[in-house]
Formats: C-alpha cells, structure tokens, sequence
C-alpha cells in the first residue's frame, strides 16, 4: 500500500482508479476535493493494479473517515479494507475509523470484523433512484396531480428563466446557499464549505448545471455526474432558498423533466434520512437503498 498525501498532485492516479473501479455516487474526484477542508485532509491509499481507497483524515484527533467503498473489483474490496484496517491500528495507532457502507457490504464486514473490533452503527441514510422513463412529462394522472398543480402554479404564476450557474454572479448563488442552510437540519449545514468551494471553483466536475429565477431573482442552482460504470446520473445537488411555497417541489421536479429531455434514463438524489426521504418519496422512485455510518476500533 502506497500512500498519496496531495490529491492535487495525485489526480489522475486517482481519477484512473474511480474509473476503473467506482461504484457510488460519491465517487468522484472533485466530489472529494471539495469535501476536504482544514479538519478533513483527503488522503489516497494506492494498492495497486488501480485498486485504492479514498479516505479523510484528521491528524489531530487520529479518525480516519471512508465514504461508500473501495475501489476494486466486488470480490477484493473486503481484503482490501480489512489490510487498511490492519494498518490504520497497527502502524499508524489511529484512534478510530469512521465507514459509511451500503447494507449489503456493511453486512458482510461486520460478520469479519465481529471477533477483533467494535463497531457503533451512528446513523443511516437512503438513497432514492429514479427511472425517467416513468415521468410523464405532461404530469398526466392522479399520482402526479399535486406535482402537476404545483407547476402550473409556478410556470403561471412568474417570469421563470434558466441559466447555466457558470455565468451567474457567485454573490447571488452563496445567498441562496446561506438561505437554504438556516432551513435544514444540522448535518446540510455542515456541509456549508462544501457548496461554497462548488460555487467558488465554477462548478468544475459537475454537469447539467442550472441556476432558476423566479421574476429575476436566482432562486436555486443545481448539477451533478455520471456514476461511474454505470448509466446513472447522480443529481449531486440541489440548492434552493425557500422563498416560495413548494419551491422545493417545483425545483427538483422541473430539473428532473430537464434531465429526461437531456436523454437520461436513471436518476439517483442524495442520502436523507428519514424525515427528508419523505420529500424525495413525491417523486416516485423505483428503488430507495440504504448506507449506514459507523465507528470501528479495536477491542
């Protein structure tokens, strides 16, 4: 195992790795890139043949931090991560090591790791998937009636104009990023660093951008990228200022439409827990699968 401090210099061994092996919708480079900040340093540990880990890391506390996966082929990621853990605790005396898995994989470890460590499942996120071709782009139907009334509403109601976020002033996209931050829950505010780098760096990794206005004002920015071998597109993110009643509804929808129209078969939306997979259920998914956050350190 090799191990890559600067993921600057390391991009294309990187980006070659998730190529060839990625899996989850967070595996994208600048997906990580813009994660990293001051407390979280992304490190890549390289096990050659394009096989490795992307892993955060904060020195202070010795917590490292793995996000959905190893990239490998299916058969050796268990071995893969379990020599990671033999030298996160054994060489490196790390304090702990934060995972967040899918269930099936999730399952499997414990079942290794049950004898040698303690695991502390903390929480759970679910992740819905989306077949466009059951979208129905007038709406039509008693499943879409609301959906359809609340977007006649908008599309009656303003002057709705769609831009690329590229060319919209960043000053108006942070203030609606600080907008949507104060109504969500602690875990998206959190995230407020990694928007605010996605805004500050033009959106550079992500496609399908758009910026909406409602009577000249931005109201929302949204985008996201290929899952790497497959034919998903994970619609990374979706920022609006709850300025308007079922702004929400009306965002995601009409992005959803969009993404149709640019010929894209299946859609994955972002991890929520419980109370926000609610909001997600309005659209119908096909599928809603599971990733747990756990803890593990030895006995």
């Amino acid at each position: 195992m090799k191990i890559y401090e600067d993921i600057l210099k390391s991009r294309q061994r990187i980006v070659s790795s998730i190529n060839a092996h990625g899996f989850s919708p967070d595996h994208n480079y600048y997906n990580y890139l813009y994660t990293q900040n001051a407390d979280k340093k992304c490190i890549f540990l390289d096990f050659g043949k394009a096989r490795g880990i992307l892993a955060f890391f904060s020195k202070e506390k010795g917590i490292w931090r793995v996000i959905n996966g190893v990239f490998a082929p299916q058969n050796e990621r268990l071995g893969i991560f379990m020599e990671f853990l033999d030298w996160a605790f054994e060489e490196n005396k790390s304090a702990k090591v934060f995972a967040e898995f899918a269930e099936d994989f999730k399952s499997e470890l414990f079942k290794k790791l049950k004898a040698s460590y303690k695991m502390n499942a903390s929480y759970s996120l679910y992740w819905p998937v989306y077949n466009l071709d059951n979208l129905d782009e007038k709406l039509s139907g008693k499943e879409w009636k609301k959906l359809r009334n609340i977007r006649n509403r908008f599309v009656n109601s303003y002057r709705i104009e769609v831009k690329n976020p590229k060319k919209v002033d960043k000053k108006a996209l942070i203030k609606v990023l600080l907008s949507w931050t104060k109504k969500r829950y602690p875990r998206d505010r959190a995230n407020f660093s990694y928007y605010s780098n996605i805004i500050q760096n033009k959106f550079e990794g992500l496609d399908a951008l758009r910026a909406i206005s409602l009577d000249g004002e931005v109201c929302s920015f949204s985008g996201g990228w290929m899952v790497p071998n497959s034919s998903d597109f994970y619609y990374a993110i979706g920022i609006f200022n709850y300025r308007h009643k079922y702004l929400g509804d009306f965002i995601n929808l009409d992005d959803l439409l969009h993404l149709k129209k640019l010929g894209f078969k299946q859609i994955e939306l972002g991890g929520s827990d419980q109370a926000t997979i609610l909001f997600k259920k309005k659209f119908n998914p096909i599928k809603i699968y599971k990733t747990t956050f756990f803890s593990i350190c030895p006995k």
